[in-house]
């Protein structure tokens, strides 16, 4: 199941048009009844227990143009166009109006402009509107492309419903295709039971609205309203059967009030209840017709195997997938061709009309209408050629309806439930530290499938085991307000309104133990510790032989040698040269004779480390495995009193296995030196407790960034690590940043590539998925054979194929396949194909040159092309450029780790227009178009890292989080309480309450029996964790916050960190009150707040703010940064003037521009690198940044 937001206005036309009329790609509006009956398609119908506070209509009534115009065009009621509640906000929208209205008057000659007039109209609209604004013309296609997305999109639009797609696996769609008539129908049945049993899943844990005071109460509703589209085919015409559910987003509260729908919670349950449907289906289907499902492993080995019906042939699914393809290769050609016509990316209003042409021009003749009786004759004789004959065919399907070996159902007892609920925890542990409610019922419904259970005893069984599942959890984030709320603020089970979905974090017992266990280890000390001398003379020994160390590298040598402690922490940004001081460390040890040996979370990593330190390496698994089950292993042994243990890249460890390992390095003596990032990417798996170390054991720090060549990228990385959007100024800047629609940026990016490779420059390709990476692998080896031809090929895991020269990549390790007496072949190893014999690859590796010969079983199930990579496998490479893609999903961590392996430079191509199977049917206004910019700042703003088990814990019960929520309770029902006591049209309270911002209480409420002495609790509670939070400011604050010590005094740090806290700001927001509040009270507190510390800088800041808006024509939220830079520049004698006017004299971008032009003052201060350092490779010759150039300058 999929989900998507439908805009208020023209959502309904999207449902009409496309949705409700069979994802028609017909021109113009008809009414549904004709359409459906030319289509000989069921009409749609509505469905949801909502539907009993609408009269007229009930469920598995039709639906009607008219009434979705009404429920989903305006917010009102389907049948008699009442409003229901509020109507859809209306937001302003002049620039898109103004910008609109310049496109009309330049097609005003044209009665019927042309596609090409329209495309025209909008740059050259978009083009006068950048001038207007920047004084300059834009300086690239792709900034000019930002400027139409930022001219053209409404900025805020209302959501309407959502759309919920239900689509079955393709074996079930294949089956109901060419099974019997009979049979078909009871398949179609089946996938109608199971979108009930999902519905019905989201009526009960995920359909809830708010209301109060900023949304303070979560309130439960009456049920859904939705109308459902049962579809037969893809827009390839393929047999594609689904269901689109239009939820409306208008629920009743169980008083009667009609509000909107809590559109976080809907989401946060999305995977669960696309699982709910997937269980479901396989039991109902497993009832009505008698098939069985079973595990068929994808092409993305990250994701989870998907279970197809056993017997339908996996050649005939995959054939009916290609034929879409041929639509997305067709939209690929227009839209490359409107790039090359127009100088720009399609507008997404564009791209929608290139979509459907693609669509027309690549049907077959008189596709459209076409009744289920031509369907089902035409997916015969497809079916037919595939396969070979009419009889495979009828054999494929009789094979699925009559499976051999079904198990039997599962007895159901209190043993089985508990095997199967710690069967689900441990399922959980290897992905998170913590989870919540809808992960345990996502994970329970993939567990309970093959019980064989009857599709009534589903559901109840589900219940029962995560209940189980919850009863063995351990629960970090209990309600621990103490004070009770009175009825009418309980929801239905007992649960506080207040207590928001999703507030409670799970764990186990075993992970928290884990976790304790290595910071207890950390506190230990005794071990051996060697002398300053002897690390003097390492370092010395190291020197001559050619290694030279920062004094960042020397202290961190220094520290992790003498400190006797067991267990101790280094954190290094990327680049920061960790690796080489642990080979100097390693030479501590060696130099006395001292025994050595490097740990890494896979593979590869450990083979890098052991090439980069010399010293004997293995992966974590292999050490946790040979002491589980291989006593006799001499890797044990290995570790004894005195052995130093590097644990490289400890971050992507995950806590079990790091527990086990430190546990045992700890109980035989040894010494254990961790060393990671906490900011690049995770482990797959409970992680974040290298956070905790660094907070209870402190942690050695590299802080001077060596890999770039440019010495302030070194800085923007550093600021990229931190989240700061200011970083984005250096790549604007540099031509590093790049849009497009998804075909235009993978062409973009193997272009580069290709470039570099041919100019000398190692270059790395990377994709945040392996469908991205798929296709630029693919892109790759097309290009390749272009200049030869395959003679032999094989197949591989991602569905690509090999021959003789392709670069391929293995992606399981397998120490039976050796490439020398210490080495075989690991996941992550790249090769160059050398000879293809019957499915066997004969490879040689592409840095050490050995050859191997990969058997055929494993080039089917783990070798993939190797062209690109996803930014996971990646982590930990350098190369001398980057280009990678980006698609707006990303973490913060993520984007850190690609734009940091390059020496040279770092490209990020940001996808501003997706186009996959999932979101094909969308149009402009359904969703967000965001600028690249935009999305890059999302991005940064998503901290995607770790946090451990014990950290959610600890955090819930700090009185900043407690403060938060007690103010939020406390402003609300002062709110309610005046409301209810005084009447509806009573006025806010005037006076101040608990905090500055907060109100009083009214005399009259304040002397009621029950709601006074209820908020005078509230109102002592607020004061008195704002009192605590004030002690501990200055421990608490965010260690940014110093870069503000000139004009932070205690009481304003104090006054800062109890309005953070009381609403709630996380730590990494940088800027000091965070962003502006709803309620007029606090945004009035927050602009004083933000006066009086403005109010301590002195005249001389100003004086600079004055200047740094006049190079840059206009005060952005880097304007005071600079300003404050350039004083103290001025303080220590140096003229700022000059380093702005040498900063100014190139134009900068159109965004970011004053961290843009902060970065160019601090290339000026850079100190000059040294003749015998400069790069051996001209790495600043005109690279691919020429032909695709930069949204900046």
């Amino acid at each position: 199941m999929t989900l998507q937001k439908l805009s208020a206005g023209s959502g309904y036309e999207y449902l009409t048009r496309q949705v409700a009329a069979l994802d028609s790609t017909e021109k113009g509006s008809i009414p549904l009844a004709d359409y459906y009956a030319a289509k000989g398609e069921a009409p749609g119908r509505w469905i949801g227990s909502g539907l009993g506070g609408i009269d007229g209509l009930a469920i598995n009534d039709v639906v009607t143009a008219e009434q979705m115009k009404h429920l989903f065009g305006s917010g009102c009621d389907p049948t008699t166009g009442r409003p229901l509640g509020a109507a859809y906000k209306v937001y302003a929208n002049e620039t898109v109006d103004a910008f609109n209205a310049r496109v009309d008057e330049l097609l005003a000659h044209s009665s019927m402009p042309t596609s090409a007039e329209w495309a025209i109209a909008r740059s050259t609209a978009a083009r006068e509107f950048f001038v207007a604004k920047h004084g300059r013309e834009p300086a690239t296609a792709q900034e000019l492309s930002m400027a139409l997305a930022r001219y053209s999109r409404p900025r805020q639009t209302a959501v309407a419903g959502f759309d919920l797609t239900f689509s079955p696996v393709k074996s079930v769609s294949a089956l109901w295709a060419l099974a019997p008539r009979e049979v078909a129908a009871k398949i179609e049945q089946a996938h109608q039971a199971a979108i009930a049993d999902a519905i019905a899943y989201i009526e009960e844990h995920a359909l809830f609205t708010r209301e109060g005071k900023d949304g303070a109460r979560q309130v439960e509703s009456r049920g859904l309203i939705a109308a459902a589209f049962t579809h037969r085919d893809s827009r390839a015409g393929d047999p594609d059967l689904h269901t689109h559910v239009a939820v409306a987003n208008k629920v009743q509260t169980k008083q009667g009030k009609w509000l909107s729908i809590y559109g976080r919670v809907l989401h946060q349950h999305v995977v669960a209840a696309s699982e709910t449907y997937n269980t479901a289906l396989e039991r109902h289907l497993g009832e009505a017709v008698g098939v069985r499902f079973a595990e068929r492993p994808g092409a993305d080995r990250e994701k989870r195997p998907i279970r197809e019906i056993v017997g339908v042939d996996r050649e005939l699914c995959e054939a009916w997938s290609r034929r879409r393809a041929d639509i997305v290769a067709r939209q690929r050609e227009l839209t490359r061709d409107f790039r090359k016509a127009h100088g720009r990316t399609p507008a997404p209003v564009e791209a929608v009309a290139l979509a459907q042409q693609a669509n027309l021009e690549t049907r077959e003749a008189k596709h459209e209408p076409r009744s289920l009786a031509d369907q089902r004759t035409t997916w015969r004789s497809q079916a037919d050629d595939v396969l070979g004959s009419p009889d495979t065919v009828d054999q494929m399907v009789q094979a699925a309806l009559h499976p051999t070996g079904v198990p039997a159902p599962a007895n159901i007892s209190t043993w089985w439930v508990r095997e199967l609920a710690e069967r689900v925890l441990g399922e959980l542990e290897t992905r998170r530290a913590t989870w919540q409610s809808w992960h345990v019922h996502a994970e329970v419904h993939r567990q309970i499938r093959d019980a064989g259970l009857l599709a009534e005893l589903v559901d109840e069984a589900v219940g029962w085991v995560v209940d189980e599942v919850k009863a063995l959890s351990v629960n970090l984030t209990p309600d621990r307000d103490p004070i009770g709320e009175p009825a009418g603020l309980c929801r239905s089970d007992g649960t506080s309104v207040y207590r928001h979905t999703g507030r409670d974090h799970f764990t186990t017992t075993r992970v928290l133990d884990a976790e304790a266990r290595i910071v207890a280890a950390a506190a230990s000390s005794g071990a051996s510790a060697w002398s300053t001398e002897d690390v003097e003379l390492a370092i010395l020994a190291a020197r001559v032989e050619g290694i030279e160390l920062n004094a960042g590298q020397e202290q961190l040598v220094r520290a992790m040698a003498t400190s006797g402690r067991r267990v101790q922490l280094a954190l290094a940004p990327a680049g920061a040269g960790k690796t080489t001081a642990m080979r100097v460390l390693a030479g501590v040890w060696t130099e006395a004779g001292a025994d050595v040996l490097g740990l890494a979370p896979s593979a590869a990593a450990a083979a890098a480390l052991r090439d980069a330190t010399g010293m004997p390496c293995e992966t974590l698994a292999k050490l946790v495995h040979d002491l589980d089950t291989e006593p006799g292993s001499p890797l044990a042994p290995a570790i004894r009193r005195g052995t130093l243990l590097v644990v490289d890249e400890a971050g992507m460890a995950d806590t079990i296995t790091l527990d086990r390992v430190i546990g045992f390095a700890v109980e035989r003596g040894a010494i254990v030196r961790l060393i990671g990032d906490d900011q690049q990417l995770a482990a797959i798996g409970a992680g974040g407790v290298l956070r905790d170390l660094a907070r209870a054991h402190g942690a050695v720090r590299l802080d001077e960034v060596v890999r770039f060549d440019d010495p302030v990228e070194a800085e923007a990385s550093l600021a990229l690590r931190d989240g700061e959007r200011a970083a984005l100024g250096y790549y604007l800047d540099h031509d590093r940043v790049h849009v497009g629609d998804q075909q235009a940026v993978v062409d973009e990016v193997f272009d580069a590539w290709r470039r570099e490779q041919n100019a000398g420059r190692d270059c790395l390709m990377l994709a945040p998925t392996h469908e991205l990476v798929q296709q630029l692998n693919e892109r790759a080896r097309t290009a390749r054979l272009a200049e030869t031809s395959a003679h032999d090929e094989t197949l591989l895991r991602d569905g690509t194929h090999a021959s003789v020269g392709d670069v391929v990549l293995t992606r399981h390790n397998d120490r039976r396949l050796g490439v020398s007496s210490t080495d075989w072949v690991k996941n992550g190893d790249r090769w160059t194909v050398t000879r293809v014999h019957d499915g066997t690859l004969t490879v040689r590796h592409r840095d050490s040159g050995l050859t191997t010969v990969l058997p055929a079983e494993y080039v089917a199930a783990h070798v993939e092309l190797g062209y690109a990579s996803t930014v996971h496998t990646a982590q930990g490479l350098t190369a001398d450029v980057m280009h990678g893609v980006v698609t707006g999903e990303e973490t913060r961590q993520l984007l850190y780790t690609m734009l940091t392996r390059g020496s040279a430079e770092n490209h990020v191509h940001v996808i501003t227009d997706e186009l996959t199977d999932d979101r094909e049917f969308e149009l402009p206004g359904i969703t967000e178009q965001l600028t690249a910019t935009e999305i890059l700042e999302r991005a940064l703003a998503r901290d995607g890292a770790a946090v451990s088990a014990t950290s959610i814990r600890e955090r819930a019960v700090t009185p900043e989080t407690r403060l938060h929520d007690a103010a939020t309770r406390y402003a609300d029902t002062v709110s309610l309480a005046t409301r209810t006591v005084l009447g509806a049209s009573a006025e806010e309270p005037v006076g101040s309450g608990p905090l500055p911002w907060l109100p009083d209480v009214p005399v009259e409420v304040a002397g009621h029996p029950s709601w006074g002495p209820y908020l005078a609790a509230r109102g002592r509670l607020v004061g008195t964790l704002a009192s605590e939070v004030r002690d501990r400011a200055e421990q608490t604050l965010p260690a940014w916050l110093d870069d503000y010590a000139d004009v932070l005094t205690p009481r304003l740090r104090a006054d800062i960190a109890v309005w953070r806290a009381a609403q709630g700001i996380p730590p990494d927001e940088r800027t000091i009150a965070g962003p502006a509040p709803d309620d007029d009270r606090a945004a009035s507190y927050r602009r004083r707040l933000i006066r009086t510390v403005n109010g301590r800088y002195d005249d001389a800041v100003r004086v600079w703010e004055r200047r740094v808006v006049a190079y840059v024509g206009r005060a952005d939220e880097h304007t005071l940064t600079l300003a404050r830079q350039l004083d103290r520049l001025k303080r220590q004698g140096r003229d700022p003037e000059p380093l702005l006017m040498r900063a100014s004299i190139r134009p900068l971008p159109s965004e970011h521009p004053t961290a843009a032009l902060a970065y160019r003052i601090s290339k000026q201060l850079a100190p000059k690198r040294p003749p015998h350092e400069a790069p051996t490779v001209d790495h600043h010759r005109q690279a691919p940044s020429q032909q695709a150039p930069g949204i900046g300058m």
